[in-house]
């Protein structure tokens, strides 16, 4: 049962997108932080790794990987979708199909799931979840102004991101 939920998770944490000139391959891995298994606070890193690759005769000069990474708001009644960390990095890709790898720096995801916790000898007091867990990401290879590959995570972020 691990294995096939670890190869769903895998598929849904990998994507592939070409647009113009430009093919991105963007992978999404995680490792866990949390030190103390007994603390009900979770924390969990992510990154990305992201294959630029070049089609075309030409070499890609100074073009810019812009990526975000996208948490869900897990305070009560929000239910909302925020920027966890964004950033921009230079990188250059040779010509004819060769490609650039990156990896973005690891960003910390800290949320606290719904639990139970005793208050005395016989009672239980439920604690709220709060927090930002991990929720998707966003990747564009820009020249200048233009755009030459876009790719998010899942298109119901994009159409939130959009509005």
């Amino acid at each position: 049962m691990k294995t096939i939920l670890s190869i769903f998770l895998g598929l849904l944490l990998t994507g592939v997108a070409s647009a113009g000139s430009v093919m991105l391959n963007v992978k999404a891995a995680s490792e866990n932080k949390t030190a103390d298994k007994k603390q009900a606070e979770v924390t969990r890193a992510y990154w990305l790794n992201v294959r630029v690759t070049n089609p075309s005769g030409a070499k890609l000069e100074g073009v810019t990987l812009r990526w975000t990474l996208f948490a869900a708001n897990l305070r009560r009644g929000s239910d909302t979708i925020v920027v966890e960390k964004s950033g921009d990095m230079k990188i250059s890709v040779d010509a004819n199909g060769r490609y650039a790898d990156v990896a973005t720096p690891k960003v910390a995801f800290v949320f606290t799931p719904m639990h139970t916790e005793r208050s005395g000898r016989r009672s239980v007091k439920t604690v709220e979840e709060s927090g930002h867990r991990y929720h998707g990401f966003h990747v564009q290879v820009l020249n200048g102004d233009a755009v030459l590959a876009d790719f998010w995570s899942n298109e119901a972020l994009r159409k939130n991101q959009l509005k």
